[in-house]
């Protein structure tokens, strides 16, 4: 009899493991009821791009959010969520980096001058229900900058764990992140990034950059170099730090970079606008030496360095920061794409034609063929520059391509150098390649 008592036990055991397995399982949800025609007068395609955007700047970092996190399983959400005020554009661009890993979150606002966690807001909170941060005891919404305490209570009611982050200003907020961001890595990051308090729009392409990989923020003004800002400079030592400027010699002038000179590594972003300061970013790669040499040897590489075809990219207007500035979370995680700006006309500027022209792909064997992506960033990009953005994205015609090797053949040969009035060169007439959306 003994092994029909085993038997018997093992089978109870089994079958208390079971249940206690299913307990576990989260409860399921309603099934999503969505089709392909729903909201399709906000989801714009072409071959090349596809636009993110909502009815108002909330929603609009709500989609920025729902395109990374589907938070359907726990694997699929983020690490915590960041709120900051609507009307703090230098808080918000400093608390890029906190986007980054570990904590690994979306950008999201509160409004009312910081008193009030706005409908929109609140829903995608909930939606997403954050993991928690497991190297900050499980904080799941971080709320930076100077947000009234009812915000975190707020969210305590909504049964997550908020950390508030807060100064009294932009400046001072750096440091007291660049404190708390050191005391998750155990180190100061030896890239910083230096933007104007008085031009911050030179700045946005650094801010989606730091979300991709975090590194240090800081500001210096029309006076000089904060003391802030020095004293987060002095806390690389041992190492010096290398100082990456984001504003022209108008906006920051020589005797500011010799200042920070006197920390570290000096360099500025080339442009003269922030769009083409936008595009030489997309370019720009700075690789080398960072700390030590043979014990605790760690590279440097900064920047994107994108010189040929297979990347991605967002694409905004720079005229509303709260639309830009969410779009980081697009850069860290996802297709990891970088900012490029339209001109205050809305269109794309010479410099970014001819950047995008050395990104355009040739066509080639399917199996290896390469693409471009972009995403177009809230409603101010008119379908014109889409269309013309996907034009100058997407593999060039095979057609094409012969038809200009063809004429290059004609012209090399000295008999083919002119051709009779009379005669035309077979072909489209207007010569022009139609794109859809």
């Amino acid at each position: 009899m003994k092994p029909v008592y085993t038997l018997l036990t093992v089978a109870i055991l089994s079958l208390l493991l079971t249940l206690v397995y299913v307990s576990l399982w989260e409860p399921q949800g309603e099934p999503l009821n969505v089709s392909t025609l729903q909201n399709e007068d906000l989801l714009e395609l072409t071959g090349s791009t596809a636009r993110l955007s909502g009815d108002n700047y909330l929603l609009t970092a709500t989609a920025y959010s729902q395109a990374i996190y589907a938070s359907a399983q726990d694997k699929d959400r983020p690490g915590a969520v960041v709120l900051v005020r609507d009307d703090d554009p230098a808080v918000a661009l400093a608390t890029t980096r906190l986007q980054h890993m570990p904590v690994n979150a979306p950008m999201l606002f509160v409004t009312e001058n910081g008193t009030t966690i706005p409908e929109e807001t609140r829903d995608e909170l909930e939606r997403l229900r954050p993991e928690g941060v497991m190297m900050d005891n499980n904080v799941q919404v971080y709320i930076v900058g100077d947000i009234d305490q009812s915000v975190a209570e707020e969210v305590k009611q909504l049964k997550m764990k908020p950390r508030v982050i807060s100064a009294s200003n932009p400046i001072e907020l750096s440091e007291v992140l660049d404190e708390y961001i050191a005391v998750l890595e155990s180190n100061h990051r030896q890239i910083v990034f230096i933007a104007s308090t008085d031009a911050l729009e030179y700045a946005y392409p650094a801010a989606n950059w730091n979300a991709h990989q975090g590194d240090g923020f800081a500001f210096v003004t029309p006076e000089g170099v904060p003391e802030e800002t020095r004293r987060m400079l002095e806390k690389r030592w041992p190492y010096y730090p290398y100082i990456y400027v984001f504003a022209p010699s108008s906006v920051v002038d020589e005797d500011v970079m010799a200042e920070l000179s006197q920390y570290g590594h000096v360099q500025r972003i080339p442009g003269d606008t922030p769009q083409e300061m936008a595009v030489r970013w997309a370019g720009y790669k700075d690789s080398g030496h960072r700390t030590s040499w043979l014990v605790g040897y760690r590279p440097r590489s900064v920047g994107w360095g994108y010189a040929e075809p297979g990347h991605n990219m967002l694409l905004a207007s720079p005229d509303d920061w709260r639309v830009i500035v969410p779009s980081g979370v697009l850069s860290h995680m996802g297709k990891h794409g970088f900012l490029l700006l339209t001109g205050p006309d809305g269109e794309l500027q010479d410099t970014l034609r001819s950047y995008l022209q050395v990104l355009k792909p040739d066509p080639t064997h399917p199996s290896q063929q390469v693409f471009n992506f972009a995403w177009i960033i809230g409603n101010d990009v008119s379908d014109e520059t889409v269309r013309e953005l996907d034009d100058l994205l997407k593999v060039s015609s095979l057609s094409t391509n012969n038809s200009n090797l063809s004429n290059l053949n004609n012209s090399s040969s000295p008999e083919n150098n002119t051709l009779p009035a009379s005669e035309t060169i077979p072909g489209n007439a207007d010569n022009t390649i139609n794109s859809t959306t």
